[in-house]
């Protein structure tokens, strides 16, 4: 019989190498030893500026307190005194919060995808964005006032021709092209004329939806798949401009024009929109 005293000292156990106690099961050692957790916090984008709580908040507020102190120093009494300093100090904190939102830099409009943008390039895309902002806007605001669901799907098409505009603008095939392109020519008639005037038709038709019924609102129902057309023939243009692009080609605003006006004779549509 050996000693146990004379056994090798086997050294520490390590996790994981015995059994735990109490119903413990072999499945179940990954519970012994350390327990990896996700990160815990907010990641902030490297090199992004952030503002403190105190320019954000706080300081519109510590203005605002010291500006209502000060007005009841000047010795105003009673329950208009109390007032007054009240005003004072909202508007000292609304002011200076209003002042500090003005001072931070505005992002800029059109990042570069490549290459330096051309001073022209750059000014005519840079008008086709905020014309698509505002077209998203404008859209978000028809869907909150239109009461009939035949009108969703129209804004859909609309704010889907906004979305691929913009993503044109944003590539660098586009960015590389001059100012006197074709292609840039209907990009920004198409953000600055041609959908907004079809939004209006869209707004008007929403109205009278709304308001008749019987053979007048069966007629804004034919206008309205009228104007549902006419955006699907601009996106069928936005496919050619596409296409170029991928292809290197460069076609003048005349070959777009005439492509849109056969497009619209193939659907049989009689275009609202002056090309």
């Amino acid at each position: 019989m050996t000693d146990s005293s004379d056994r090798p000292d086997p050294g520490p156990t390590a996790p994981g190498e015995q059994d735990l106690p109490w119903k413990a099961t072999a499945e179940r050692r990954d519970l012994w030893g350390p327990v990896e957790k996700p990160p815990e916090g907010t990641v902030h984008t490297p090199g992004a500026p952030r503002r403190g709580r105190l320019l954000g908040l706080g300081l519109p507020l510590l203005l605002g307190v010291l500006a209502g102190t000060a007005t009841l120093l000047l010795g105003i009494g009673g329950i208009g005194g109390i007032a007054l300093a009240a005003g004072v100090g909202v508007v000292a904190a609304g002011g200076s919060g209003v002042g500090l939102r003005a001072l931070r830099p505005e992002p800029p409009l059109l990042e570069p995808a490549g290459a330096e943008v051309a001073d022209g390039t750059r000014t005519l895309l840079e008008g086709i964005l905020r014309d698509a902002a505002a077209g998203h806007e404008r859209i978000a605001g028809l869907r909150a006032s239109s009461r009939d669901a035949a009108v969703g799907p129209v804004l859909g098409r609309a704010e889907d021709l906004y979305t691929r505009i913009e993503a044109l603008a944003r590539t660098e095939e586009v960015q590389s092209r001059r100012p006197s392109d074709g292609g840039l020519a209907l990009l920004e008639g198409m953000a600055d004329r041609y959908v907004p005037e079809l939004l209006d038709a869209v707004e008007d038709t929403s109205g009278f939806l709304a308001t008749f019924a019987g053979t007048a609102r069966e007629e804004a129902l034919t206008n309205l798949r009228g104007i549902d057309e006419q955006l699907t023939v601009l996106g069928e243009s936005l496919e050619e401009i596409e296409k170029d692009l991928v292809a290197g080609v460069t076609r003048s605003l005349d070959v777009h024009a005439e492509f849109l006006r056969t497009r619209f004779a193939d659907h049989h549509v009689t275009p609202t929109i002056d090309l």
